[in-house]
């Protein structure tokens, strides 16, 4: 298969080193988010509001220190200091949520911010509600795991399921390992990215989110699996599937061949708008599927997938137009 060397995995009692610094992160140069402030006050002024923050991630003085340092390395103006903010990026940070005896231990990278949205996101904001999940998984598929808090989420709620993580970006894919490797949750891994067959595409955009799809030639080639290659074989299996994908949900799930198992919850993440609504809507009448939405930020779309009651058996192959 074209691309298949490219493909790495990572077994459950493989994991690389916390101290190992990613090579995008060894540039001094490297591209982040950048705030466009130009006086120091209203950089301060951000600063104060992320380092004591309404819903702390942790709320350590040490950890709030932290986390300002993370947004201060992002600032663009005349007054930071290049080689403090050069020595921000180049390492990692550890957080703790939750409290003793439930806490969840959380490393991200002093040069991506979407790494401190993401935690906020998954543990604070809890836009994945696992305990609609009405059985206890089988298997549980997280595409997308990007640092893995889901999948951390999912080991503490279900302790006995099989657990899969999909990442394609390799910086990720590293934060993801050493996170799951702090929390000794262990998992399958595989740094690939889901999309309608398998092959080699490119990743655009920077970042620990917003990592989408192209056929375009870019510097950060990956290799690409069906989605029915991961799902299990026996209709009898209970699955949970958390997908967010950037925008290729709807090749993946309009390309599907083999069936989901009739006890099956997806989470799941739109990215189209009212367009992508439309079509869930028709791919779950196809499917015996109900979409709940949950949250909606700008075309973004969160929510989940639950069996319905009503609608005919599908077919293997069936599907609705495309967006």
């Amino acid at each position: 298969m074209p691309g298949w060397d490219k493909l790495r995995i990572e077994d459950a009692d493989i994991f690389p080193s916390a101290s190992r610094i990613p090579p995008e992160l060894k540039n001094s140069g490297a591209r982040v988010n950048k705030f466009e402030q130009k006086e120091p006050g209203k950089v301060l002024q951000n600063l104060k509001h992320y380092v004591f923050p309404a819903n702390p991630l942790d709320g350590r003085v040490a950890s709030r220190l932290k986390r300002g340092a993370i947004h201060y390395a992002q600032v663009n103006s005349w007054w930071p200091i290049p080689t403090v903010q050069r020595w921000i990026r180049n390492h990692r940070f550890q957080f703790r949520h939750g409290t003793n005896g439930h806490t969840t231990r959380v490393e991200v990278s002093g040069a991506d911010l979407t790494h401190l949205w993401v935690a906020d996101e998954v543990l604070i904001e809890r836009v994945y509600q696992l305990e609609r999940v009405p059985f206890t998984p089988d298997l549980i598929l997280d595409l997308g795991a990007n640092i893995g808090l889901f999948t951390l989420l999912a080991a503490k709620q279900w302790p006995g399921a099989h657990l899969v993580c999909v990442e394609p970006h390799p910086t990720t894919f590293s934060f993801l390992c050493d996170n799951l490797a702090l929390n000794g949750v262990s998992a399958t891994k595989l740094q690939c990215a889901i999309d309608s067959e398998a092959g080699v595409k490119f990743l655009e955009k920077e970042g620990a989110v917003y990592q989408a799809l192209s056929a375009r030639k870019t510097a950060t080639p990956v290799t690409t699996l069906a989605l029915d290659s991961l799902l299990p074989s026996s209709s009898a299996l209970k699955l949970v599937i958390k997908m967010d994908i950037e925008g290729s949900e709807i090749e993946v799930l309009n390309s599907l061949h083999s069936r989901l198992p009739h006890d099956c919850f997806v989470f799941l993440e739109l990215h189209h708008g009212d367009e992508s609504l439309r079509w869930i809507n028709e791919w779950c009448a196809l499917n015996r599927f109900a979409f709940n939405e949950v949250r909606r930020r700008d075309e973004a779309i969160d929510g989940y997938l639950v069996r319905g009651s009503a609608g005919k058996e599908p077919t293997a192959n069936a599907k609705p137009a495309d967006v």
